[in-house]
């Protein structure tokens, strides 16, 4: 997996880029764009990486990706092992560049939220179920929309998530991506790795080889690029893993201990609770009381 730029596909008659796609398993890498992207789940879960956040994703999630933020949103691997499913994904991507619009536009007084919206993508907006059902129907209908009402709709959209306080950041910080080509490679080998490997043991000395680094080196390195230390980082992935297999209810906590990479239960109770604020027992039960509840 390499951390790629992607040009967006649009028509040259169009401004920005609406569509929906239907499809057994998204497809993709982790990338990043000029533009922005606004990311409608009606039907799929998985794992999201946007900038140095790690979590879960799942149906009726509205995400905001900021402009050249790298981002990757992974199927879980049932979605891939079995894809006779045409349709087991359904989401609509829309991508515009900050100044679709023009220059100007951005900086007039009644643009002002929509300028403080743009700079706060910049560490990835997941918006609430109640900020989401406000432009449910915008977002649907802006796929196949022509013209000046295409424009209209995404003013609309934009003007309503602009003025919501009705979502949560991904990332601490704003995310620039400031790679150059050579740490791009480096980065989407490491991640990769990480990816493919996290239910095994993974050696500090190994993945700092992947990198080509020595190990103190490569601690150094990653921080400073994720913010967060390479321990850290391996162990959310592992407890989001931890957490898709708790939800579904099929394995005893001892097994999704081990089936997520942690050596002991005493390890993974405390990582899980640093983490999630909870016990993984309280995190089941709360879980199928909100199932319960609907």
């Amino acid at each position: 997996m390499k951390l790629t730029y992607k040009q967006t596909e649009k028509k040259p008659e169009n401004s920005f880029l609406a569509r929906q796609d239907r499809m057994p398993c998204i497809e993709q890498d982790w990338h990043f764009h000029k533009e922005l992207e606004l990311i409608y789940f009606t039907k799929s879960t998985g794992t999201r990486y946007v900038g140095n956040s790690i979590g879960n994703f799942g149906p009726g999630e509205l995400y905001l990706i900021g402009s050249n933020v790298p981002h990757l949103f992974r199927n879980d691997r049932e979605y891939y092992a079995d894809k006779l499913e045409d349709e087991a994904v359904d989401l609509v991507v829309v991508k515009f560049d900050p100044d679709f619009l023009g220059d100007g536009f951005s900086d007039l007084t009644e643009a002002k939220k929509l300028q403080a919206l743009f700079q706060e993508a910049n560490k990835g907006m997941k918006f609430s179920k109640a900020a989401t059902y406000l432009v449910h129907n915008q977002i649907l209908g802006l796929v196949g929309s022509q013209g000046l009402s295409s424009i209209i709709g995404l003013l609309k959209i934009l003007d309503i998530l602009s003025i919501s306080e009705n979502y949560e950041t991904l990332c601490l910080e704003a995310i620039t991506n400031t790679f150059n080509q050579n740490e791009k490679d480096r980065m989407a080998r490491v991640v990769s790795y990480l990816n493919e490997n996290f239910e095994k043991k993974i050696d500090l000395e190994e993945v700092s080889a992947i990198a080509y680094m020595t190990p103190n080196a490569f601690c150094r390195y990653f921080k400073k690029r994720t913010h967060k230390s390479f321990t850290q980082y391996l162990n959310e992935i592992r407890l989001r893993h931890a957490c898709k297999l708790l939800i579904e209810g099929e394995l005893q906590i001892a097994t999704v201990c081990y089936q997520s990479g942690f050596n002991t239960l005493t390890n993974f109770n405390r990582q899980f609770k640093t983490l999630m604020k909870t016990t993984p027992s309280e995190y089941m039960e709360r879980y199928n009381e909100k199932l319960e509840a609907v």
